[in-house]
């Protein structure tokens, strides 16, 4: 276990579980998480993650970022590369880095130019709605 002044980390292989006090969790390039995810604040992925992501608040998946599962957040920033199902209750960002390979469900989405994407989505509040028992965190 790691500690800090703002920052808790838990580290259970195959889960990781992140509580903090108003800051931003990040997993730096070259991390490999696999498993179940979790933070309760925002967080920022440069690394790896496969498996499961429940982020409370707003994720930003920087340009080497990849996640390869299933993602449930409020919100989301995408610049790197996300291969599975991504659930946002509100805004879906893809920046023109961005390639999603999956399953798009958000409130909201915003696509700059360049970005790619392959599969399905549906955007609305309706088809969020209907994820929201998944969004829990724990």
């Amino acid at each position: 276990m790691f500690k800090t002044n703002k920052t808790e980390v838990a580290s259970s292989i195959p889960n990781v579980t992140l509580t903090s006090a108003g800051s931003t969790c990040m997993i730096a390039k070259g991390t490999l998480i696999e498993g179940k995810f979790t933070s309760s604040e925002d967080a920022q992925i440069n690394g790896t993650i496969n498996g499961e992501v429940h982020c409370k608040k707003r994720l930003l998946v920087g340009p080497t970022g990849w996640i390869e599962g299933t993602i449930h957040t409020h919100s989301a920033t995408i610049k790197g590369h996300i291969k599975g199902t991504i659930i946002v209750q509100g805004v879906l960002h893809l920046h023109s880095t961005a390639k999603i390979d999956g399953t798009i469900l958000a409130a909201t989405l915003q696509v700059e130019e360049g970005a790619q994407y392959n599969g399905d989505c549906k955007i609305g509040e309706r088809f969020v709605k209907e994820e929201k028992p998944m969004m829990a965190v724990a």
